[in-house]
């Protein structure tokens, strides 16, 4: 049957649409197994372990929606998805949701630089597994994992957004946001990415690209901040992004220097609360903030009743000594961008303010299996330490190698790009963790793996069609408002192929094989004779 329309024939081959059908299920049934392979691969330090992995704040996540209580210091988001993941019947559904969000994140980011398929995920998963402690953030009850994710969603969402279908769109803005209201470092490390992004899409093609770009990068972190607001005015009835902030920046004042300069000079007159005890605030700026017998607590009042104060010491410092604190915060920003080690993350946590308490009361059955593990019994940190030079020197390497990519601009627009984003994501998260709350080995540990993967889509590339192998650096960019230019074939299989390396606009249709018989152009008269 067919359809005349301006000496055109359009014949569609009814047989063609259940070999589409067939082999767009056994794409999706590719992908999901690979993705499911690759995700447990990204958390294997939890099966080597035999329980996933905690830390100190693992029970503050896992209590904050069993126990029904905000905290004062941490987004209950991430509480929310745990809740989510553990039904509380087990927390091995969350390890196992955490590693197949990751390697669906590095699935989407992989065909957005036309390295679609099963063995670039499964490769790129081993890589990560072996050369980057990632795993060992997957396998743990925390959300540091998810601040890779965080710059990916983003790059996706700013430079490969006509890769994605229009369902693939709403996922990686909606995982996008729910990756920034994990964590509040996030939050600002979304904005910069997304400033960043903007301002390399202008350079890189004009004013009105990059702001749409920047515009797609920033729109994940407006719901992040209306959610915050809300539920602290609910929480706390403070309706701020984070009220109690104050206290997390006096306290590194105090302990840098400037801070305690300036209640020296100050507290006669400012008759601040902590100025009786500030000769015994101790060395450890950790200790003064978490130990339940220090100061803060025992003569403070705590965090919450002394944040008032914190928040006019910070006033006061910035206002009297702007060097000082610039200085301060530049320091702990460097000291932080290079600390890519393990501290205290992977020791054992036999009690408070771990979160054995939580799992031995809603979780009784793994209770024994946690004691066990090689974590409480004081062997995992030992293990992982000796795997840090591997780790380190591996990040250092992929930074230097995106610096390189970074420098060739124009001539290598879509591996510039990332190459971009991530250094200054890495810049970026040093400055609002260590810079503003401390220095810490996991604030920067975290993010280590992401220059190494973000290397290899700036430097592989594939095999076309016609046999030729192109550098995915090198590729003509393509704009975010690019026409789709994908390719057709003769086979329902190639056109899903095309459809997973380029633009789908529209909903997939089978492919059109004419049934009607070749014919020969008439080269003298220029048209085709009736077959």
């Amino acid at each position: 049957m067919g359809l005349q329309d301006s000496g055109h024939s359009f014949v569609l081959d009814l047989a063609a649409i259940p070999r589409f059908a067939a082999d767009k299920l056994a794409a999706l049934a590719g992908k999901s197994w690979a993705v499911g392979i690759a995700g447990l691969v990204l958390v294997w330090p939890a099966f080597w372990n035999g329980y996933p992995l905690v830390f100190a704040d693992s029970g503050t996540y896992l209590g904050q929606a069993l126990l029904g209580r905000a905290s004062w210091d941490r987004p209950l988001f991430y509480s929310l998805f745990l809740h989510a993941t553990h039904w509380r019947l087990s927390l091995w559904p969350t390890i196992f949701a955490q590693g197949l969000l990751v390697a669906h994140v590095l699935y989407l980011s992989l065909r957005a630089v036309r390295l679609p398929g099963a063995m670039p995920l499964l490769v790129a998963a081993c890589c990560l597994a072996v050369l980057t402690r990632l795993p060992f953030f997957a396998g743990q009850i925390m959300p540091d994992f998810f601040t890779g994710i965080v710059v990916l969603t983003l790059w996706l969402l700013g430079f490969r957004f006509h890769i994605l279908s229009r369902g693939e769109r709403v996922y990686v803005a909606l995982l996008a946001t729910i990756s920034i209201a994990v964590h509040l470092s996030h939050l600002p490390l979304a904005l910069a990415v997304a400033v960043a992004g903007g301002c390399t899409r202008w350079i890189l093609d004009d004013l009105s690209a990059g702001i749409r770009s920047a515009a797609r990068m920033a729109a994940p972190a407006l719901p992040v901040v209306l959610a915050l607001v809300t539920v602290n005015a609910a929480a706390h009835h403070i309706p701020s992004i984070s009220p109690f902030g104050s206290v997390f920046l006096a306290v590194r004042l105090i302990f840098d220097g400037p801070g305690a300069a300036y209640l020296e000079q100050n507290c006669p007159e400012q008759g601040f609360r902590i100025c009786a005890v500030r000769h015994r605030l101790g060395a450890d700026h950790n200790r003064f903030l978490w130990d339940s017998d220090s100061p803060l607590y025992t003569e403070l009042g705590g965090p919450k009743q002394w944040s008032g104060e914190a928040a006019a010491i910070v006033a006061g410092n910035i206002g009297k000594y702007p060097g000082s604190v610039v200085r301060a915060a530049l320091s702990n920003t460097v000291t932080q961008f290079f600390l890519l080690g393990i501290g205290d993350e992977l020791q054992s946590r036999p009690a408070a303010p771990g979160p054995e308490p939580l799992i031995k009361r809603f979780f009784p059955a793994e209770h024994a299996a946690f004691a066990n593990a090689m974590q409480q019994q004081g062997t995992l940190d030992g293990f992982a330490r000796r795997l840090v030079p591997l780790h380190t020197a591996t990040t250092i390497l992929a930074m230097l190698a995106l610096l390189v990519l970074a420098a060739a601009g124009r001539r290598s627009r879509t591996g510039a790009a990332l190459a971009i984003l991530v250094l200054v994501a890495m810049v970026a998260n040093a400055a609002f963790t260590g810079g503003l709350s401390g220095p810490a080995e996991r604030y920067q540990a975290r993010l280590g793996w992401l220059p190494v993967f973000a290397m290899g889509l700036g430097y592989l590339g594939r095999y076309r069609g016609d046999g030729k192998f192109r550098i995915v650096g090198q590729q003509p960019y393509e704009s975010a408002e690019a026409p789709y230019r994908g390719r057709q074939s003769g086979s329902a299989g190639d056109c899903l192929q095309a459809q997973q390396e380029d633009r789908v606009h529209a909903a997939l249709r089978p492919p059109v094989r004419s049934t009607r018989p070749a014919v020969a152009r008439n080269s003298t008269a220029g048209t085709a004779p009736a077959a």
